[in-house]
């Protein structure tokens, strides 16, 4: 086994995760403008692979096997599925909604929603079958979704009504209405999930929502459009990419403050985290490059060429 491997298994185990025999280590930037998706070894920070989508490629989800890649297109209105294995194209299924932003993927990777914001619906996706399998109205916007750690509950960010829809999975209808937050691109759910981070750029705000109440019980400002966010492995930090400001705003949850302010690139969108919470990966979006950063100190290690106009980005598990 190479030191690559290894260490992609620590960081595995110190999160209790399970990536499949020989899975090695990977992350993924969707490409909006060249419709495709740089595949990079985050070894060498070289990219490996580029792999077809469609048009506006935005966001970038896989199944938790990780043997399977979902990639909104938010330009066609599409999803592509991948082999992340074998770095081919499964399936591209057409016609999924109005601007396909994003795409989650149940826990037991069978099921996944596509939300489509040009059409205020999420749709279901068999994932084995590759095709589509109905949809549910939700409120404007629907920007991205996730689902709960059982799969009962599906909660849809709704970026331009500002708030959160909770559909029940079984069937497949609204259940509920939380507060979010106006432009909303991220929700982010604490470990036991009775709270959540939800960003609202438009506010220029992070919100913490009571998923019980459904109420914000707290607010932290983050000046420059607050767009992608993350939580650090342990949830000791977050991490919001304020595109207009150009930065890189580190957070501490519980203290509820901004303990760092960081240049990052021209217009920082997406940001990801490696599995040990070691390494993080800005998406630069007007220059065409994944930025690669030490938690440690905030430091641009690397800069990667992708392609044109990347936008999501996701560590392969």
């Amino acid at each position: 086994m190479t030191r690559k491997h290894v260490r992609a298994a620590l960081g595995a185990l110190a999160l209790a995760l399970a990536p499949g025999p020989g899975l090695a280590a990977e992350v993924w930037v969707a490409n909006m403008t060249s419709a495709d998706v740089s595949v990079i070894d985050p070894a060498t920070n070289e990219v490996v692979a580029t792999v077809p989508a469609g048009a506006g490629a935005h966001n970038i989800t896989f199944t938790p096997d990780g043997k399977r890649a979902l990639v909104a297109n938010v330009g066609d209105g599409s999803v592509t599925i991948i082999d992340a294995e074998a770095k081919a194209v499964l399936a591209h299924l057409p016609e999924i909604g109005p601007r396909t932003h994003e795409v989650s993927v149940s826990p037991d990777g069978k099921w996944a929603a596509a939300s489509n914001v040009g059409g205020d619906t999420v749709t279901w996706i068999d994932i084995t079958a590759a095709e589509a399998a109905g949809s549910t109205t939700t409120d404007a916007g629907a920007m991205m979704s996730v689902f709960s750690p059982d799969a009962a509950r599906l909660y849809v960010v709704n970026a331009n009504a500002a708030n959160i829809s909770v559909v029940d999975v079984a069937s497949r209808a609204v259940t509920a209405t939380l507060e979010g937050g106006k432009g909303a691109m991220a929700f982010a759910p604490e470990a036991d999930w009775g709270r959540a981070w939800v960003t609202a750029p438009a506010e220029d705000l992070i919100k913490l929502v009571d998923l019980a109440s459904g109420k914000a019980v707290a607010s932290i400002a983050v000046e420059g459009e607050p767009h992608g966010m993350v939580l650090s492995p342990d949830r000791s930090r977050i991490y919001v990419a304020a595109r207009k400001a150009r930065e890189l705003v580190v957070i501490d949850p519980a203290a509820r403050a901004i303990v760092a302010r960081v240049p990052m690139g021209e217009q920082p969108d997406m940001v990801a985290t490696d599995p040990a919470g070691e390494t993080l990966y800005v998406v630069d979006r007007a220059g065409d490059t994944l930025l690669v950063v030490s938690a440690a100190d905030l430091s641009v290690t690397a800069e990667i060429a992708v392609g044109d106009e990347p936008h999501g980005v996701a560590w392969r598990p």
